[in-house]
């Protein structure tokens, strides 16, 4: 009798144990399936969702604007690690490149004429919008989209210069007034900002290949780098909105628009005019703006209401942008799928 209540124990012990541990194969597999749907999320999300916050938390913290003398050296710091594996020869340039700077020219005076005679702040506020040469740092967020880096950094140079030539003439013109402003004043901000991270990136080569892999563990910071820049512009463009500029609802709302136009037009004939070979490269090009510098015209030579245009710019391509890595991400994952 003892061994027949013996033997129903251990069968009792056993199946105890067993359902014990199809439970716990049960819960780990759970545990593993969240963790894993939790990195793809994050992996799909997390720049997205980062970009967002910060243009967030510089929207609600303005008083951050003070740190804008930053954005400039960030910048250089961002374009180092972008020009490190970045190789420019004879087959770096392409005709689209050029006609990316024409419509860089044509979109902002086409505008002016056709918005002149309703409104001249208006007109003004897309002549900005639109004049503003390629970004700084659009050689940096193509490389987060994994393009043609060497693209981008010569459409940075070709359009910084040309505008820079050409503004000292057309804005006297345009706004009506004498206003005294020099190429000279523009060129060396510009030239320092690309050309000491190039040269810089330029003389790593040159190193042993040890001291430049240790020198590229620096890229990772880049994206990091990127945030606290959205930041601090986001700080200072709401800085300016709030306290900078009185005007009418009705007015805010239509240079919004206006500027919101002007940044659709701009993407979309870019990526027209880089045919399929370069689409995104030339939409980047002529989308993403150096908005600061044409803020800083506005206000320093015309009005913090056409200043506005700009700034509302700021905020509309950065938003793209951070969709855009979110398509790329998307694009990345399901691919290592």
């Amino acid at each position: 009798m003892s061994k027949l209540t013996n033997s129903h124990s251990l069968a009792d012990t056993g199946a105890v144990d067993k359902a014990t541990d199809s439970t716990y194969c049960s819960m780990n597999r759970l545990i593993v399936s969240i963790h894993t749907r939790l990195k793809y999320l994050s992996k799909l999300y997390g720049r997205t969702l980062s970009l967002g916050l910060a243009i967030i938390v510089g929207v609600l913290l303005p008083q951050a604007h003070v740190l804008s003398f930053l954005i400039q050296y960030l910048i250089i710091t961002m374009l180092f690690f972008s020009f490190l594996d970045m190789k420019i020869n004879r087959h770096s340039f392409h005709k689209s490149i050029v006609w990316v700077l024409l419509a860089n020219l044509a979109i902002p005076f086409a505008a002016y004429i056709l918005i002149r005679p309703i409104d001249m702040n208006l007109a003004l506020v897309a002549f900005m919008s639109g004049i503003t040469p390629t970004a700084i740092a659009a050689p940096v967020v193509m490389g987060f989209l994994a393009g043609r880096v060497e693209y981008v950094a010569i459409a940075v140079l070709l359009n910084n210069i040309a505008i820079a030539l050409v503004i000292p003439f057309a804005l006297p013109l345009l706004a009506e007034t004498q206003i005294e402003i020099s190429t000279w004043e523009i060129l060396p901000s510009v030239a320092f900002v690309v050309f000491v991270p190039l040269i810089l990136a330029r003389a790593v080569s040159y190193l042993p290949q040890q001291a430049q892999n240790f020198v590229r563990k620096g890229k990772s910071l880049t994206f990091f780098l990127w945030i606290l820049v959205l930041f601090i512009v986001s700080s200072k463009a709401t800085f300016s909105f709030l306290y900078e500029v009185s005007a009418p609802q009705t007015t805010l709302i239509q240079i919004a628009l206006v500027s919101l136009a002007i940044c659709v037009l701009n993407f979309g004939i870019g990526a027209l005019l880089g045919g399929r070979e370069y689409r995104r490269e030339a939409s980047q090009s002529l989308g993403q703006k150096n908005n600061s510098f044409t803020i800083w015209l506005a206000l320093t030579f015309i009005n913090p209401l056409v200043a506005l245009g700009p700034t509302f710019y700021v905020v509309y391509h950065n938003l793209y942008n951070s969709f855009q890595m979110y398509l790329h991400e998307k694009k990345h994952l399901t691919r290592a799928s």
